[in-house]
């Protein structure tokens, strides 16, 4: 009776060593797997915000240049205009007013340009901040680890 119990006694031990041991192995995969999915939302998250930001310079440098043209036909038509004469001289009329119209729609087109770079702009810190609220969870999660 005394060895049946220690057997039982024995074996009880010996499947909560086990259970225990199961226990552990499964929270290091979950830890692990954590830190996989962490990873790959990071890596992704970085490649779309550098992706966004690359983006964004070929745009506000096409801007740059854009707004540079719109200078230029604000200045041409400001020198058809006259103060001292009156104004535009009647021979130059038609010609002033082709260029005025077509700064006027280049204005126009200007402000839709800016408006969508500032959306643009928005994004892509949307997108870097993300990468950083990543970067954050995975530090803190994971201290030892020492992030990305």
């Amino acid at each position: 009776m005394l060895k049946s119990l220690r057997f039982i006694l024995l074996g009880v031990i010996a499947g909560s060593v086990a259970v225990l041991a199961w226990a552990s192995f499964i929270t290091q995969r979950r830890a692990v797997q954590e830190i996989e999915t962490l990873r790959t939302d990071l890596f992704a998250a970085r490649a779309s915000a550098d992706s966004c930001r690359a983006a964004l310079a070929r745009e506000q440098e096409a801007f740059l240049v854009f707004d540079s043209e719109v200078d230029s036909l604000k200045s041409e038509v400001r020198a058809y205009e006259d103060p001292e004469a009156g104004g535009v001289p009647q021979e130059d009329y038609a010609e002033y007013m082709e260029r005025f119209e077509g700064y006027n729609d280049s204005v126009v087109i200007w402000e839709g340009r800016a408006a969508a770079l500032k959306g643009n702009e928005a994004a892509c810190m949307a997108l870097v901040e993300r990468h950083n609220e990543l970067s954050d969870s995975l530090r803190r999660r994971f201290p030892t680890d020492g992030g990305t």
